[in-house]
């Protein structure tokens, strides 16, 4: 194992913290419409959902930077694709079962993007105050 390999983990567990925190303010604005245990539910799968595909994600770049630049494109590819259809096979079973909130799993998935684009504002804000 390569000494690079933890280079994205600081970012990842910033992401999984936040992420956290996105997902309890959510499905607290959930309760104005009342107490769901099915949206309770979607959230939370949303949620350990999200990190494990951040997780993932994060563990395949760090092994694609090692490779040719084919091999790594096929990984992130199947990388993509992989996630993609465990997130489809996720929504299907909500969505058929009834048992969890679909919107509640498919929210969490927007907090990396969110979160990511916060943490660039912030840090510029502290870079140009030096």
């Amino acid at each position: 194992m390569d000494s690079n390999e933890n280079t994205l983990a600081p970012l990842v567990g910033r992401i999984v913290r936040y992420g956290a925190v996105l997902s309890a303010v959510c499905w607290a604005f959930t309760l104005i419409w009342g107490f769901e245990l099915r949206t309770l539910l979607g959230f939370v799968i949303g949620y350990g959902f999200m990190c494990a595909a951040m997780l993932y994600l994060s563990r395949t770049c760090e092994r694609a930077v090692e490779l040719d630049a084919a091999k790594a494109k096929r990984l992130m590819t199947q990388c993509y694709v992989l996630r993609y259809f465990a997130l489809f096979a996720v929504c299907a079973a909500a969505m058929l079962t009834g048992l969890v909130n679909v919107v509640g799993v498919l929210v969490p998935q927007f907090y990396p993007r969110i979160i990511l684009t916060l943490i660039q504002i912030f840090s510029r804000k502290e870079g140009s105050h030096e």
